[in-house]
């Protein structure tokens, strides 16, 4: 074998090793994603980090859900999941009034096709934080949503699942929004 026939051997070779390194990241890696479950259980009566300084302790039988949950230094999101309901929490900085932060989210309710919100009453966390608190329905879905707003940053907090479901969770939901934190105090 003569040294050019030698170099094209080593270059082939080479080159199917790259290939090799190249389908697996490209296939080896979505299959290993996808393998391993989106939900991670959540320690009962732990804070768990938002974003933007914020905290929550999550309903009690919370599983945080990976696939939608950003936590960040100024904003954050986190998705957790109770008995088929899902609860979501949006952190981020705003300098508006907490009616406008309300009137904002009630927005992006109903211009889901179908839904409904009913008048909003008073909410506040142990913290001292105002918030409003209102429900939302569509045919065989209810929802409830909150609203706090301190140190500039808003909290919008909704939860959406089957009726039968999200009624059973009304008092730990209660008790998790009740847990908001801002970071330094109100």
């Amino acid at each position: 074998m003569g040294p050019a026939r030698a170099r094209l051997v080593r270059n082939s070779l080479g080159s199917l090793a790259v290939l090799g390194v190249v389908a697996l990241i490209a296939f080896g890696l979505p299959l290993l994603d996808h393998s391993l479950p989106a939900g991670r259980p959540v320690a009962a009566d732990v804070p768990y980090r938002v974003g933007g300084m914020v905290t929550v302790v999550p309903p009690a039988g919370a599983a945080l859900d990976v696939t939608g949950t950003r936590p960040d230094d100024d904003r954050g999101t986190a998705l957790f999941v109770v008995d088929g309901v899902r609860v979501v929490l949006v952190v981020g900085p705003y300098h508006g009034t907490l009616d406008d932060a309300v009137a904002r989210l009630r927005s992006k309710i109903t211009k889901t096709s179908g839904f409904q919100v009913t008048p909003d009453r008073a909410t506040r966390t142990d913290q001292g934080v105002a918030g409003r608190r209102g429900t939302y329905v569509s045919p065989g879905r209810i929802g409830e949503y909150a609203v706090f707003v301190a140190k500039d940053v808003s909290v919008e907090i909704t939860a959406s699942g089957p009726e039968h479901q999200l009624r059973g969770l009304l008092p730990r939901l209660a008790h998790s929004l009740r847990t908001v934190t801002f970071g330094g105090g109100p």
